[in-house]
This record gives structure tokens, C-alpha cells and sequence, in this order.
């Protein structure tokens, strides 16, 4: 019998784009930690079972051949596709076409498939995405460091032949720019400082602004593009250079790690991504459960996604990337995080787990409304939200850890909900 929970790996992430695609027809989706102490972390009286016999260089293999380098690959087609999606709406536009609104819903929609796939790979954080302060990461996407003035800002500097967007922060490209470029129908800047304003821009037609922020956004789109297939060099190497991806299945016969446990450990670290972005960032900090621009009360100014009205999707994505990096894959014989807790006595762990995780999933891919709505009229949906994937986060910080032996992130030492 396959293992529960599994995806096919040859159209996962096709059934999450068309999640994402039906969420935002029918209600554009949006979606935490408790103090640090011995329940969290390794604690020293109860010492953690690490069995050495299970093979953890094969789930490093899985891992990275079955999960991590498909889901980049698939993110680098989907954001050529948009780019190409991205200059048909911008050629209608100058034209005036007929099928201009055609084309820039499919704009949009190329926008919505790029970031279901994109929201997956932020909980497989690991190696290049990471150096350097995460800085390839950020240029892809950079929340929650976002800027819309800096983006307003660099729409007008784009139109000079001296702008280099390789040279501009993190903050005015990637996909939360150019989801901003194409969904928010305000067409003022949103500069609030004075003299930080785009020189000449709220004087300008409301087709001129259009036509600008579209062309930016083909820039942004472009920049994109050529950040994914640097994320994709990094780990498939060249023909001077090893590529990340051998560096992590042989990990302990290099020097970048000493042995194969803390390459694991590093993959783990990935996957507290959940706690502190999607439970915390995402979730409690609108929710109110923790101080937010509204006090600590529910608010919409603090959604992840405020212009596509898509944040419950990133969530509902965020979830099903853990789940692919816990289980391995679709078949009996994929080796996942699961079959090491299994194979370190913690069979208890892996199956609640995978319960916790199918739990929320579920709950949340029934709700039909966006974030933003149900933080307006439902907000005791969120709070299950949240509180079903805080199953999922305390197990990890606690059980998960300590029958692997592992080391919990520092970002996820403590939890205040």
C-alpha cells in the first residue's frame, strides 16, 4: 500500500496550480510558537534516539532528486511562461487589442501557477537560496520585505536607458512586485513620504500608467526568470563547478559537511519555515493573536497577499511542500522524513503527523472564501487554521526533533501563542 498523503510527483504541482487558479475564481484565498523550554527543544533528560542504521544519505537522494530539483525546475518553466504571458498583455495594451482583458488574465493567472509552485519551495530553503542572507531567495521573493512605493518608484526610473534592475533591492522585483504590477487597480502611487514620489506620475492618463507598470512588470518578469535558472545552476552545477545537489546526496564526503546528519538537520531547518512564516508571519500576526497594525485585533493590512487575494493559497502551498519533504514522494518505496522517525521508534510521531498535516490541508482547501474575507467576516476560520497547523508545528518542534536527533532553528526556539 502507497504511504498516505502522497502526491504524483508528475502532476502535483499541476493539481496545486489549479487549487490556486479555482481559489482565486471562487473566493482568491489567503490563511504559532509558545516559550522556549525543554518541550521544544532537545531536552537533556530525556536524551533523543538517533538510529544510526537508517539510511540518511538515501533520504538526502530522495529528497533532492524527487523533491527539491523538481519543484525548482517546475517553478523556472512557470516563470518563462509568465514572462511570456506577462509581454502578450503588455503588447495588447500598446496595441489596443481587442483581447487586451484576455490577455491580461492570463497575465494573472501565469502569476497565480508561478507562485502556487514558488510558495512550495519556501519550506525547501537550503544551500544557495540561503547564502549570502538569502539574498537569490529574496530576489525571487522577498516577503515580507516588500516596498510598493520602491516599486512605484522604480516603474518611472525603469523608463531610462541607464536603470539596471540587477543593481535595484530585493524589495522592487520578484513575484510580490509583480503581483502588485498587475492586480492592484489603484493607479496612484503609494509613496506617502514626502519627496520619496515618482516625479510626474498621478498627472499622467490612467492608460499611461497602465502601459508602465505593465512594461515594468515584463522587466521584473524577465529578472525573474534569469534568478530561476540561477537557482537551477547552483544545484545542478557545471561542467567546472559541482552543483549543490551532489554536494548535499554526498554529504560527509565533502567539506561542506562533516557528515550526513547535519546535511539532514539543514533540510529540516527548512521545513521551520512553517512555524515561523506560515503559522506566525501568516497567520497569528493578521489573525491578531500577535501585535499587528491594527493592535491585536484581525487585519487585513497585514496579509501576505493584499492585491491577488491569494495568501490562504501560499498557506494552503506551504503545507503541501511540508508534506512532499515529509513524506518523499508518492510510492511505498520513497524515502521520506516519515520512514526515519518510523525507523527510529517514533512510528507514534510520523503517523500523527501525518494525520495533523492532512487535517489542516483539508480544512483549509474547503474554505471558499480569501483572507482578507474571513478575517472581515469569519476570523474563527482562521483561528482553526491556525490552530490545526500549530498540531503540525509543536510536533515538529518537539517530537520530530528530539527522536531524530536533530537541532531545532533558532527562529523557531520559542513560541508566544
Amino acid at each position: 500500500m502507497a504511504k498516505p498523503l502522497r502526491f504524483n510527483l508528475i502532476n502535483w504541482t499541476m493539481t496545486s496550480i489549479l487549487l490556486a487558479v479555482t481559489a482565486s475564481i471562487s473566493g482568491c484565498g489567503e490563511s504559532t510558537s509558545s516559550t522556549q523550554g525543554s518541550q521544544f527543544a532537545n531536552d537533556p533528560t530525556t536524551p533523543p534516539v538517533n538510529n544510526e542504521d537508517f539510511n540518511q544519505t538515501l533520504l538526502l537522494q530522495n529528497l533532492t532528486d524527487n523533491v527539491i530539483l523538481p519543484t525548482y525546475s517546475k517553478f523556472a518553466e512557470l516563470a518563462a511562461e509568465q514572462e511570456n504571458a506577462i509581454a502578450l498583455y503588455c503588447d495588447a495594451l500598446s496595441t489596443q487589442a481587442d483581447d487586451t482583458e484576455d490577455k491580461q488574465t492570463l497575465a494573472k493567472q501565469s502569476w497565480r501557477e508561478a507562485m502556487a509552485v514558488w510558495q512550495m519551495a519556501e519550506v525547501m530553503q537550503i544551500g544557495p537560496l540561503i547564502e549570502n542572507n538569502s539574498a537569490l531567495r529574496n530576489k525571487i521573493y522577498s516577503w515580507p520585505n516588500t516596498s510598493s512605493c520602491a516599486i512605484d518608484q522604480d516603474v518611472v526610473l525603469a523608463e531610462q536607458d541607464s536603470y539596471d534592475i540587477n543593481t535595484r533591492t530585493a524589495s522592487r522585483k520578484g513575484l510580490d512586485a509583480i503581483e502588485y504590477l498587475l492586480f492592484n487597480p489603484v493607479l496612484s502611487h503609494s509613496c506617502t513620504v514626502f519627496g520619496t514620489e515618482p516625479e510626474g506620475w498621478n498627472n499622467r492618463p490612467d492608460s499611461e500608467k497602465t502601459e508602465a507598470r505593465c512594461q515594468f512588470a515584463k522587466l521584473v518578469a524577465t529578472d525573474l526568470v534569469s534568478n530561476s535558472q540561477t537557482l537551477l545552476t547552483a544545484w545542478n552545477g557545471t561542467a567546472s563547478a559541482e552543483g549543490y545537489a551532489d554536494i548535499l546526496k554526498n554529504a560527509g564526503q565533502n567539506t561542506t559537511f562533516n557528515n550526513v546528519h547535519d546535511a539532514v538537520n539543514d533540510v529540516s531547518d527548512g521545513l521551520f519555515y512553517i512555524d515561523t512564516f506560515t503559522k506566525d508571519a501568516k497567520l497569528a500576526t493578521p489573525l491578531g493573536v500577535f501585535a499587528n497594525d491594527c493592535g491585536l485585533a484581525p487585519c487585513v493590512q497585514n496579509v501576505e497577499s493584499p492585491f491577488a487575494f491569494n495568501s490562504l493559497q501560499n498557506i494552503i502551498n506551504n503545507i503541501q511542500g511540508l508534506n512532499l519533504i515529509f513524506l518523499g514522494g508518492e510510492t511505498e518505496a520513497s524515502v521520506g522524513f516519515d520512514d526515519y522517525l518510523i525507523d527510529a521508534g517514533a512510528t507514534e510521531t510520523a503517523q500523527q503527523m501525518r494525520t495533523d498535516l492532512n487535517e489542516v490541508s483539508e480544512f483549509a482547501l474547503g474554505i471558499q472564501k480569501s483572507l482578507t474575507e474571513l478575517l472581515e467576516q469569519d476570523p474563527e476560520q482562521v483561528q482553526q487554521v491556525h490552530d490545526q497547523l500549530k498540531k503540525v508545528t509543536d510536533n515538529l518542534k518537539n517530537d520530530f526533533i528530539q527522536s531524530l536527533a536533530l537541532e531545532l532553528p533558532a527562529t523557531s526556539a520559542g513560541d508566544n501563542d
